[in-house]
């Protein structure tokens, strides 16, 4: 699988990528970004460009892990010092060892010398589009845990519409799907994500829809604070602590793109606006909740 979209390329051509178009400049860790409406330069060394896509995706997919390494395609960073640390050209990287790529219309995954290829059918993918392109519309949602790999797979019926998700584990030293979950329609789902003590989460973004896991197998719904909208991003630190990133009413404070946070389970909720305390203790995993940081 050649990625589109990415490319290495030294500063001088990072920065003429941004040239006469309105950016916004974050940190991720030590390592400074610059995003726009078409592309986040990551300021590596080499620095890094991935496009986005109408949407709002990046592609290829950009993450973060619990230590704060970012992951933009094949190509894995040091936040702290802004170096490569890895970089596989024809995969997609995920945390924990795993590598994704597209061959011959399979998806080969790989962790720890061990290696698998399913097709899209194997996977539930409807058949009709390729196998790069489900990655590139989020129709495959990946997700790792240290023995774990999930995806979430979003279903189409015969008019196009989305008619259910499952959430699947593969198997890789096997080379199989293990016992897909079937989630029904509960909203348009735009997240699937995991942390070491918060364990999984699924995140929905018209109904404003949280799904938990602790694993992989059972979810349950968690109440999320009247007057959300538009839920673009989720963050569960522990079984207590949960961050949301979602537009907010326009007389909610400065900004309607303001975070908002619960330590409690989702029992109550606080609005964090600029210049809150609780913005230090920002989880380093969650990619919109440090780009959010920057008022």
């Amino acid at each position: 699988m050649k990625l589109p979209g990415i490319f290495v390329a030294g500063l001088f051509l990072a920065h003429s990528a941004l040239a006469g178009v309105n950016a916004f400049d974050y940190r991720l860790g030590a390592t400074s970004v610059s995003e726009d409406q078409y592309r986040i330069v990551i300021h590596a060394q080499p620095a890094i460009a991935v496009d986005i896509l109408p949407g709002g995706r990046s592609w290829p997919a950009l993450s973060l892990d619990e230590a704060g390494r970012i992951y933009a395609g094949g190509t894995v960073i040091d936040s702290a010092t802004g170096r490569v640390v890895s970089r596989a050209d024809a995969a997609l990287a995920l945390p924990h060892g795993v590598e994704v790529a597209v061959l011959d219309e399979r998806y080969r995954f790989r962790r720890g010398g061990k290696e698998c290829r399913l097709s899209p059918r194997q996977l539930h993918l409807d058949a009709k589009k390729s196998a790069l392109d489900a990655l590139k519309d989020a129709n495959l949602v990946l997700a790792s845990a240290s023995g774990t790999l999930l995806v979430l797979v979003t279903r189409f019926g015969a008019d196009g519409a989305v008619a259910d998700y499952l959430v699947e584990r593969i198997d890789i030293a096997r080379c199989r799907v293990v016992a897909p979950q079937r989630l029904g329609n509960p909203d348009l789902l735009v997240e699937l994500a995991r942390s070491e003590r918060g364990g999984w989460w699924i995140a929905g973004s018209v109904e404003q829809t949280l799904l938990r896991s602790r694993d992989g197998r059972h979810w349950r719904k968690v109440s999320l604070p009247a007057g959300l909208s538009s839920l673009v991003s989720a963050h569960v630190t522990n079984e207590r602590e949960i961050w949301l990133a979602a537009a907010l009413p326009q007389g909610d404070g400065p900004s309607p793109h303001l975070l908002v946070y619960s330590d409690d389970g989702g029992k109550r909720w606080r609005n964090l606006k600029a210049n809150d305390p609780l913005l230090a203790r920002l989880p380093a995993a969650w990619l919109e909740g440090q780009k959010r940081r920057t008022p």
